[in-house]
């Protein structure tokens, strides 16, 4: 397991086939047969890793577009990095 800290550098996992439905983005694994979802702010997270970024520049995106401090958003931003490599819909680079 990987160990998740502000700069871990994220990126997309290349063989999920995701679209944009009205602000929340939907994924499929063709490989598992699997789907995933992601709300706005996830959604927003998984545009930013398209090329690979640190948690800390995310945050720092996310600050920016949500008003939220940067300590509160990486409290929130790690567990979902967490859970976005474990269901291999990103990969740490």
């Amino acid at each position: 397991m990987t160990t998740i800290t502000p700069d871990t550098v994220l990126v997309r996992a290349p063989e999920l086939v995701a679209v944009d439905m009205d602000g929340e983005v939907v994924m499929m694994s063709v490989q598992r047969g699997e789907y995933f979802g992601l709300g706005a702010v996830g959604g927003r997270v998984w545009s930013l890793i398209e090329k690979p970024s640190s948690l800390r520049e995310i945050a720092q995106v996310l600050c920016a577009e949500y008003e939220v401090d940067e300590s509160a958003c990486l409290a929130d931003l790690l567990p979902f990095a967490a859970d976005l490599i474990q269901n291999g819909i990103a990969k740490a680079a």
